[in-house]
Formats: structure tokens, sequence, C-alpha cells
């Protein structure tokens, strides 16, 4: 089924639109070549007669083969446009919608030769059919596209019955095409509202796949639910499993890197239009690899999961914690200013200093931890706060381990050039908290 898509989306949608067209390119063959048949046996046992409208314009033969001319033309349209969308795997809005309209050419043309005119509402009905199937499969604007070519071929053939034998009238024939378009609109407003509901589930699937699951489906605002209703339902169930899934880290319980990215492109996107704070603190477990080199993998990963849990445990509401790295983690602190962050990072020192890991090997493991604030006023400058985390926790390992460093505009430099310097702070800039 495609849906109504726009912008990065449409080439999902033309892929879709290829898929249908493709598998309903035998079912038009089979149609158009069965009704083509049927109309030539009944002419011939006398079931069935030419319109008046149609001899009187065209002339008996002529009318004849008209309805077999009309017929292989739209096979050769149908097979034509079949070797386009299978060779390019994409079916534009407007191909789709030109394949419909043929679909209605043919349908008018075989109404308008073999129906007297007081049964051209047979053509309405058809269409009507044809009308909900391009709504299913192609969406709303090819539908009310071919809704208005209806109500114009039924208009022309109406005209041309008028005109020819003096059989129908406006008032009727409008009547009559008014109580089609009722129907047909009503036909068309409630599958767009399932198409709009189908396409907001089909969004939160690929925004899914990208990891992002904080989009919801809204139950409570389907007044009368439906199988749609269900299906959104069941996405929220899921949704929280699949977060657990794809965005945390199964050893240390905390956010993995790829649900950090994408929390942390949140938040500096929400602090830049509020033009509110943003913290981040960067810590690194000091001689991890001494740990595992000493008593083994198997220990080194509880040191990870005690670490996990004793950063969450510190961490304050709001706060994202995540692992970033082999004993690397880093805690996204929104509407956190620099003393407030400078004040958890002391604390997260404090309580690595105070415990002992892995159980009854008593092992004691301190922290390395670098923090930067700033007000956030552009999105912008996402690489550069990563980058001043970094830089800031670099210089807690140089001078020593086991403390925090706030960043400031000399540690760059001081990166760069004398490795030693970072044992003592920038003048003026105290950027090292014991």
């Amino acid at each position: 089924m495609a849906l109504d898509f726009v912008g990065p989306d449409q080439p999902r949608y033309d892929q879709s639109n290829a898929d249908v067209l493709l598998w309903q390119t035998r079912y038009r063959i089979v149609l158009a070549m069965l009704a083509t048949v049927m109309a030539v046996i009944s002419r011939t046992m006398g079931w069935l007669s030419l319109s008046p409208v149609a001899v009187l314009q065209l002339g008996e033969s002529t009318a004849d083969w008209l309805v077999a001319v009309s017929a292989v033309a739209y096979v050769a349209i149908v097979l034509a446009l079949h070797t386009h969308v299978q060779r390019s795997r994409r079916a534009s809005r407007t191909l789709a919608t030109l394949m419909m309209v043929g679909d209605l050419l043919l349908v008018f043309i075989l109404v308008y030769v073999l129906a007297a005119p007081e049964h051209y509402d047979r053509a309405l009905l058809v269409a009507l059919f044809a009308l909900q199937l391009t709504h299913v499969y192609f969406g709303r604007e090819p539908a009310l596209l071919m809704l208005a070519a209806t109500a114009s071929g039924y208009l022309f053939i109406s005209d041309l019955a008028m005109k020819a034998v003096g059989v129908g009238s406006w008032p009727s024939a409008l009547l009559t095409l008014l109580i089609f378009a009722i129907g047909a609109g009503l036909v068309t407003l409630v599958q767009s509202h399932m198409h709009e509901r189908l396409a907001r589930l089909l969004d939160m699937f690929a925004r899914a796949e990208d990891g992002d699951f904080t989009a919801t489906y809204d139950v409570a605002a389907d007044v009368r639910p439906d199988a749609i209703t269900h299906v959104g339902r069941a996405y929220n169930r899921m949704r929280a499993h699949l977060a657990d899934i794809v965005e945390t880290d199964a050893l240390s319980g905390c956010v993995n890197r790829r649900g950090y990215e994408q929390q942390f492109r949140r938040e500096l996107a929400r602090a830049a239009r509020t033009q509110t704070e943003l913290a981040i603190i960067d810590i690194d477990l000091d001689h991890f690899k001494q740990i595992n080199d000493t008593h083994g993998h198997l220990t080194g990963d509880q040191v990870i999961t005690e670490a996990g849990e004793l950063l969450r445990a510190n961490a304050r509401a709001g706060d994202i914690v995540a692992r970033t790295g082999g004993e690397e983690f880093s805690i996204l602190a929104p509407g956190s200013g620099l003393a407030g962050a400078q004040h958890l990072a002391l604390r997260i020192v404090e309580a690595f200093r105070r415990r002992e890991f892995a159980g009854a090997l008593r092992i004691p493991v301190t922290a390395s931890v670098g923090v930067v604030a700033e007000t956030i006023t552009d999105e912008g400058v996402a690489e550069d706060l990563l980058a001043r985390a970094d830089e800031a926790l670099y210089a807690a390992k140089r001078s020593g381990r086991n403390r925090v460093v706030i960043w400031s505009s000399g540690l760059a430099a001081l990166r760069s050039n004398q490795p030693d310097a970072l044992l003592r702070p920038p003048q003026d800039e105290p950027s090292s908290v014991r």
C-alpha cells in the first residue's frame, strides 16, 4: 500500500508505487481483454447493441472497431509502462495518476460505444470502484485527480448524447453526478484519514529504524478505534522494549554511544531553541587496563557494570548517562550550568574514591573527569562541545588522574604545545578542582 509521502520520503513513495503498478499489470491486461472478448461475443451473438449515440456519430463499423482498437492500445500502453517501471523501479505520483486516467478512459469508451445514454451512470459505478482502489494503493491526490477525470468524462459523454439523440438533460446529469460526488467524497475522506494515521505510524517505524523511539502513537485521538488503532497501541508497547535493546549498553546498563549521540542532538536542538545551558561530563576509569591484565576481563566487565550503576545513582533526574567507549562514560546534563555540572562531577569522583569494586576482590577504582558547560545559542556548536569535554578529560588524565578539570580556553593550546603544563591551571582561569 502506498502512502502520501513528501520530502525525503519521496523515493520510498515512488518505489511503493512501482511495486503496486508492477503487480497490477497482469490484472489490467486480463480485465481489458476479458471485457473486449465479452463485448465481441455479445455483439456477434446479438445479445448487445451498439449505443445509438456511437452509431450516429461514428458509424456502426467504426464503433465496433473502436472497442477492439481501444483495448489493444490500452494493453500496449500498460505493457510499455510496465517495462519502464521495471527498469527504473520508480513510479512517480504523475505516472501512477496517468495510469489511473488510462483505466477511466477505457471504461468511458466502452460505455460510450456499448451502453444506451440512459445507462451512462454505469460508468460512474465502475469509476467508484476504481477510485477506491486508487486511493488505497496510491493515496489521496491521485484519487482526487481521478475523481475530477471521472466527472469530466461523464459530463462529456452525457453532452454527446444530448446533442446527438436528445436523450437526457443537464439537470438530470448534474444530479446523478452530485450523488456520485457525495459518495465518492465520503469514501475519499474516510480513506484519507486512514492514510494520514498510517503515514504517522510508518514515520514512527522509519524513525525507529534510525534508533529514534521518542514518538508515540496517539491512541486517544482515535475517537472510533479500529485496526490501525490496535497497531498503534502495539507499537507503543513495543517501542520501550526496542529502545532498551537498541539504545542500551548491555554491560553497564547505560545508554550506548548510538543512543547518546541521538539524545545529544535532540537536547542540543532544544537548548538552542530555548537559549538554555547544557553540560557534558566525560568520565574515564583510571588504569582500567591494569584491572583487565591483573584480574581478567570478567572482573573488568564487573567493574564496568558497577561503574554504570554508580554513575546512574549519582546522576540527577533528566541527566543522560552513557557508556561511550571501553571504560569511558559521558553524562549529558540538560539545563545544567557550570556550577551544577562541577558539583555533579565532584560528587562522582568522590563516589569512586569511597567505593571498592568487584565484590570480594575489593578493587579500588578512581575516575578522571572533564567538564564543559555553555549556554547554547546555535546547534552548530555540537562538535566544539564534544571536543572541549574531551580536552578537559585529557587534561584531568595528564595532570594526575582522579580529579575534575573544567574546560577553559587555555586547555587546547596546552594540549598541543606542552603536556607538562597541564599540571598548572591557566593563569586567572582556574580549570582544575581536586
